[in-house]
């Protein structure tokens, strides 16, 4: 009789055991935290804007060891930032013999994608019908310095404002 009790007490003291620290854990809050999952983000409609107007162009500097006569333009009155929290605007590339690459483009900061809603060509905007998000890779030296400081804050992954970017691009900073 003794042999079939001390199994079934062994039995009973474990899961006592295993109550008491179950209630214990719940008690002193056990490490659990709810985290409510923020919504999927959303990309914003996009309207193309005119074509940019040489006026309203603002050169920036990019390090580029293949193409260092190309000057850069970022046209500053196709400049936004969406609730989506996406920079748009449209970019000028002149090469070193007078010709033109246009493209109206955005940025997601906290991803470092780009993505091109439209190309320029003979003074007006085609919409890019495969426009897709693509990660900003090596050879991608004009969105890398857009990226990396004149139209994202590098420190905390967000989009600078619009006059930040203005001012940063007009003054050097």
């Amino acid at each position: 009789m003794k042999q079939s009790i001390i199994p079934t007490l062994l039995v009973f003291i474990c899961l006592q055991s295993g109550a008491l620290a179950s209630s214990q854990w719940w008690e002193s809050g056990g490490g659990a935290e709810w985290v409510e999952e923020a919504p999927a983000w959303k990309e914003a409609e996009v309207t193309i804007p005119p074509f940019p107007d040489t006026e309203d162009l603002l050169e920036f500097q990019v390090d580029n060891p293949i193409t260092r006569n190309h000057t850069y333009f970022l046209d500053q009155k196709s400049l936004s930032i969406a609730e989506d929290y996406v920079v748009r605007y449209s970019v000028v590339i002149r090469t070193h013999s007078g010709a033109s690459n246009v493209f109206y483009d955005g940025i997601r900061c906290q991803t470092g994608e780009y993505k091109s809603y439209a190309f320029g060509i003979n003074g007006h905007f085609s919409q890019n019908e495969s426009a897709a998000w693509h990660v900003i890779k090596g050879g991608e030296y004009f969105r890398k310095a857009l990226l990396r400081g004149i139209v994202c804050n590098q420190l905390t992954d967000s989009p600078n404002s619009v006059e930040e970017v203005v001012d940063g691009i007009r003054y050097n900073r």
